[in-house]
């Protein structure tokens, strides 16, 4: 018998069942589209955030209060100074002279509200430092200015997001809108920013500092974020242990009593996001790789099924020299064909789902990389074999006799 026989046998009885056939190869499908659409996502948070890292500079730390979700909370009720204010943010300012910039931001949800509609926004309290320091720039109006905050002026810079969710047709400058119970005049209109870990950077309202924060009670005042630029002369990893030191001399902790606050340098925010993506990689991976167990058994179930339904077709092949072999090798290539083509048509599916969804959460389109291409292709292969094997090892193993009196 020709060597070719089993693959012509096997692609024949293929498209003799091809309902039966493309419904067999679904579980396959959705199973490797889950695993890159996952995969994808991931990878495409992961760049927005590294994009908006990118964008602060590489001098650029963070420094915020400590949140109960840093540590065991135990340790967390131990702290004798949970705040960070003003006050201490300048005087961190005067004690470390690496310090070139420093940018404070109090963050608070809310709603905004103009000409009878309402929309859900992030109300940023900062200076007029903000653009320059996050490399934001300004697609109509003008950035604050020293008046503004010594004024306390009621003025805001709005996102792209705002201006649609409010309804604001033509130009926004000038315009009224209402939030915090404040009314305030746009100045500015931001460029379009994209989401970030969810957060819709969109719909920011930024506001000056003086002027927001007498809207915040005493508690709320007390935990601020800041931005500090470090002179480029040194490294910002070294900045972070000089603002770090400076900050415990100026809260007055001693030797190694527990930090109220947390400083992260560029490199610090890059592996803790790294370290995020690859354990949520890992745990969405296993959680949609059973959609691939599901398939697997989903085919194993068809084949023997086959089996059952071509006994007497396997008792003439038999009786006319065909040997296990070649039997075996029918429905192995069978099986094998079914997860590959699977494999092949999710990878496509993926790829386009993986796409259109990052662009709409994240503002960009997720990198799949290799590996994941690969395990594409190579776990339904081998899924296709290993529960392939069973019913192809059945189908061998029948007597020709007892399968020609098959009915």
């Amino acid at each position: 018998m020709d060597a070719r026989e089993p693959l012509s046998a096997a692609v024949r009885a293929l498209r003799a069942n091809k309902l039966r056939s493309a419904l067999t190869a679904l579980g396959i499908i959705i199973g490797v589209a889950s695993v890159i659409i996952v995969v994808s996502l991931i990878q495409g948070l992961k760049g927005s955030v590294l994009k908006q890292i990118e964008k602060a500079g590489s001098q650029t730390l963070v420094v915020r209060p400590v949140f109960p979700t840093d540590m065991p909370y135990p340790e967390f009720t131990k702290i004798r100074n949970k705040d960070l204010t003003l006050e201490e943010m300048r005087a961190l300012g005067r004690a470390v002279p690496q310090i070139t910039q420093l940018t404070p931001l109090f963050f608070n949800g809310g709603e905004a509200k103009a000409e009878g509609r309402t929309a859900s926004v992030t109300i940023i309290m900062t200076d007029e430092s903000y653009l320059e320091l996050n490399s934001v720039n300004l697609t109509a109006g003008r950035n604050f200015v020293p008046s503004d905050l010594r004024l306390s002026n009621k003025v805001a810079i709005i996102g792209p997001r705002v201006i649609e969710k409010l309804g604001l047709k033509g130009n926004p400058l000038g315009r009224a809108i209402t939030t915090s119970g404040m009314s305030l005049e746009v100045i500015g209109v931001l460029e379009e920013q994209g989401s970030s870990l969810g957060n819709d950077q969109d719909s920011y309202i930024l506001i000056p500092l003086t002027t927001g924060r007498a809207t915040l009670t005493d508690a709320q005042r007390r935990q601020l974020f800041f931005q500090a630029r470090i002179d480029p002369r040194i490294s910002a990893d070294d900045g972070a242990e000089l603002v770090e030191d400076a900050l415990r001399r100026i809260k007055g902790l001693k030797g190694k009593e527990p930090k109220g606050f947390q400083v992260f340098s560029p490199k610090q925010i890059t592996g803790i996001i790294g370290g995020i993506t690859s354990a949520i990689t890992t745990v969405a991976g296993g959680m949609v790789s059973i959609a691939l167990l599901v398939g697997g058994i989903g085919i194993m179930n068809i084949m023997l099924v086959s089996v059952t339904e071509r006994t007497r077709e396997i008792g003439v092949r038999k009786a006319v020299g065909a040997k296990r072999k070649h039997i075996l090798a029918q429905f192995l290539i069978e099986a094998s064909f079914l997860c590959i083509a699977g494999g092949a048509i999710g990878i496509a599916a993926g790829y386009l789902g993986g796409a259109l969804l990052g662009k709409a959460l994240f503002g960009t389109y997720g990198t799949v990389p290799l590996w994941a291409v690969v395990s594409a292709f190579a776990v339904p292969a081998a899924i296709g074999l290993i529960f392939g094997l069973y019913p192809a090892a059945k189908a061998s193993k029948l007597d020709p006799i007892e399968s020609l009196r098959f009915e």
